[in-house]
């Protein structure tokens, strides 16, 4: 399949810091006993930039790095269908789950971590981030698909997200260390 270079060169970029601030979001959490301080103004830090970077990527259509901007014209169709099957299979949701999450998604973005408007509060509660994970994971094997050569040798964003997260564990670990 042909794609577009330029998009993808800046796009998945996005996505893997995505599971990065996510990765670190919730070592911070899994392991922050202080209620206050550093610790507990960092790992919501986190998971906002990891708000932002995923809808960049998988959140409107206008944006310039949105994922169906990656496969060229001759190829779009059907790899936008190809990816969004295999976000519903990844994810386990139906269409209109899905729709509903990224709705979601959205919203918190553009009502709590990217903008606050006094009449029309955020008061949803935080989406859960275990299927925005999972959509990144299937973006990237859809990509491997679409884009053979560049990410062959790549790790895979889990196994990255479990680095990530156990990193972030482990620094507050050793900061509480006499």
């Amino acid at each position: 399949m042909e794609y577009r270079v330029e998009v993808f060169n800046h796009q998945y970029p996005v996505v893997v810091a995505f599971v990065q601030h996510l990765g670190y979001s919730r070592g911070l959490t899994a392991v922050r006993t202080d209620a206050s301080g550093f610790w507990a103004a960092t790992a919501p830090g986190h998971l906002k930039l990891a708000t932002v970077a995923w809808c960049i990527v998988f959140g409107s259509r206008e944006e310039d790095l949105h994922w169906t901007k990656t496969p060229s014209c001759a190829t779009l169709q059907l790899a936008s269908q190809d990816f969004r099957q295999r976000l519903l299979s990844k994810t386990g949701l139906t269409k209109e789950q899905w729709e509903t999450y990224h709705g979601h998604m959205r919203a918190f973005r553009d009502k709590y971590v990217a903008h606050f408007d006094f009449s029309n509060q955020f008061t949803d509660p935080v989406p859960s981030f275990d299927p925005a994970l999972q959509v990144a994971c299937a973006y990237q094997e859809w990509a491997r698909e679409l884009i053979k050569p560049v990410l062959l040798n790549q790790q895979t964003l889990s196994s990255l997200y479990e680095q990530w997260k156990t990193e972030a564990s482990s620094v507050v670990t050793q900061q509480r260390r006499p």
